[in-house]
């Protein structure tokens, strides 16, 4: 497939399921902020990676409750998006904020030491 067409998916599905959990659009509530970061889908279309990370909560809470909503997303993403073949999501914690952050605190105790 296309690799402009593939990344223009991407930026659509990311926008829409991150407009679909902040806007509150679900059946269940989450006590924190999800924010998705990436959006990878394969390319013949049959799987979303979906890169998130979460303020308020503790990953693993955030992580349980976007599988437990995938199906109820995946509902409301094809309603606004038309796609011929609608990707099964596949949520993952983002590492590399957690990286980044890491990274930036041992460069700091480098330079107070």
């Amino acid at each position: 497939m296309d690799s402009r067409r593939i990344r223009r998916i991407n930026e659509l599905l990311k926008k829409t399921i991150g407009e679909i959990i902040c806007e509150g659009r679900l059946r269940t509530r989450f006590d924190g902020l999800i924010t998705i970061t990436e959006v990878r889908v394969s390319s013949d279309l049959s799987y979303c990676r979906v890169n998130f990370t979460v303020l308020g909560a503790e990953e693993e809470a955030a992580l349980g409750y976007l599988n437990f909503s995938r199906y109820e997303i995946t509902g409301i993403i094809a309603q606004k998006v038309k796609l011929r073949i609608m990707p099964k999501l596949q949520f993952y914690v983002d590492e590399d904020l957690k990286r980044a952050n890491r990274i930036e605190e041992l460069i700091r105790e480098i330079k107070h030491d």
